[in-house]
């Protein structure tokens, strides 16, 4: 058996049984569970389904969701003495307390040299793509 969500309750019903009794009688106002998750599917994928999304929203909401600039593999563009460095993300850390959310990216350039990247320099000295980075050492160049 199907079930669906109620718009009037905001909240999903086991089947007409639980309409009965409800002013959205006979699932007037709702929508069937399947109809929402094959839209979700078109939209996300199919590993997306309703029960997936409320989890991730619910972590979001919870704090417990975090969302990386980049991932592991990606390439970092570092402005360091007028010149830019490619650099490739090894590894994300993570120092988070009550007081201090800390994200750091430990990425490695074609010389083998490790280097830390605090996030907040993300944007300032260190870019995501290339383009971004050109862009700041222009104006770096025209202001300094």
């Amino acid at each position: 058996m199907s079930r669906c969500f109620c718009l009037g309750k905001k909240d999903f019903c086991d089947g007409i049984e639980d309409c009965l009794s409800c002013e959205f009688a006979n699932w007037e106002g709702s929508v069937k569970e399947d109809e929402i998750s094959l839209i979700l599917s078109k939209i996300f994928g199919e590993d997306y389904n309703i029960d997936r999304l409320k989890e991730l929203v619910e972590a979001d909401r919870d704090g417990r969701c975090v969302v990386l600039p980049c991932k592991i593999g990606d390439t970092v563009y570092d402005i360091l003495m007028g010149k830019i460095t490619e650099k490739a993300i090894i590894s994300i850390h993570f120092l988070l307390s009550k007081s201090v959310n800390h994200l750091c990216l430990q990425a490695i350039n074609n010389r083998d040299a490790l280097t830390t990247i605090e996030t907040e320099n993300l944007g300032k000295t260190v870019f995501l793509t290339r383009k971004e980075a050109e862009a700041a050492l222009k104006k770096d160049e025209r202001e300094g």
